[in-house]
């Protein structure tokens, strides 16, 4: 079920969509974790197993789609780089949640650098420029959508006041990009009203999808790592295609072609249960990741060493 919410400005009465569809389910546990404070406080266990299902949909905006398909920056590629791809991106996390001013413009210079580099051609078949900050406030605002969904998948839902203080202090997500501060949703109903006009334009073509499903079930271990890849893929694709189609929205389910049933509902109610009784002991040590990404951006940078 969709929560619905009274937006401030409006006489009706809106869907959130924004919110995971199976929130409403969550039975919050008796003692819930110390409130958020700050958007890293969202990170948890389940963070890892969402990652594909917000690539799915970052790249359902199909400008989007065909600059991550079509780039000509292999070593941004999560299918040919994909232990690269997973550092760059945690680098990046980490630096727009709990990094310096220093470490963000950093950031900034070089991610728009390399986005120089994306940009359609003649023959692709929509035209997009991996810097233009109308795709990148999509991006943004799916990453953002990341942390927000673990937290709550776990936990239940935020409150009003958590919602506007995580919103207002991750515009580093976009801000670190190329989104202007003031096209940053300022509150909650402007990321609903945002989230909602733009799900009408989403799309997956084929050729993205398919590369999104040989990402879902590891099927891309077998060019990349062989015997090993074929054995990953045959072990553990069907759980983690499974894992990363809880992850999303009914919306982009139907996009990649995946169902989903009541009893896929009630076996990852299952699998989220476990995961909240070991979340207190995990999500530090991931959060402790995010701040070694830092660490070695920093180290990477005093030693000249590449860190994109």
């Amino acid at each position: 079920m969709t929560a619905v919410r009274p937006l401030a400005d409006a006489t009706a009465d809106v869907p959130d969509t924004y919110q995971h569809d199976l929130v409403s389910r969550i039975k919050p546990p008796s003692r819930r974790r110390r409130p958020v404070t700050r958007p890293a406080d969202l990170v948890t266990v389940i963070g890892p197993t969402l990652s594909v299902a917000n690539v799915i949909m970052q790249l359902s905006n199909p400008k989007v789609g065909y600059g991550v398909h079509e780039s000509r920056v292999p070593r941004g590629n999560a299918i040919k780089r994909p232990t690269k791809r997973a550092r760059t991106t945690g680098t990046f996390l980490a630096v727009a949640l709990m990094g310096s001013d220093e470490d963000k413009a950093y950031i900034h210079e070089f991610v728009g650098r390399v986005h120089d580099q994306v940009y359609s051609t003649e023959t692709s078949p929509v035209r997009y420029s991996a810097n233009d900050s109308r795709l990148q406030l999509w991006v943004a605002v799916c990453l953002l959508k990341y942390f927000i969904d673990q937290y709550e998948l776990i936990y239940g839902p935020l409150t009003e006041a958590e919602k506007q203080m995580v919103l207002t202090e991750a515009h580093p997500l976009g801000t670190a990009l190329n989104v202007p501060r003031d096209k940053w949703p300022a509150t909650y109903d402007e990321l609903l009203v945002y989230w909602n006009s733009q799900l009408a334009e989403l799309r997956i073509d084929e050729p993205v999808r398919q590369e999104l499903r040989n990402l879902a079930d590891l099927s891309f271990l077998e060019f990349r790592a062989g015997v090993v890849g074929t054995v990953a893929h045959k072990t553990l694709g069907g759980f983690l295609t499974y894992a990363i189609n809880a992850g999303l929205p009914p919306e982009f389910r139907a996009m990649m072609g995946w169902t989903w049933t009541e009893d896929d509902a009630r076996r990852y109610q299952s699998i989220l249960a476990a995961m909240r009784v070991v979340d207190p002991v995990v999500a530090p040590l991931l959060r402790g990741i995010f701040r070694l990404n830092i660490v070695d951006l920093r180290v990477r940078r005093r030693l000249g060493i590449p860190v994109f």
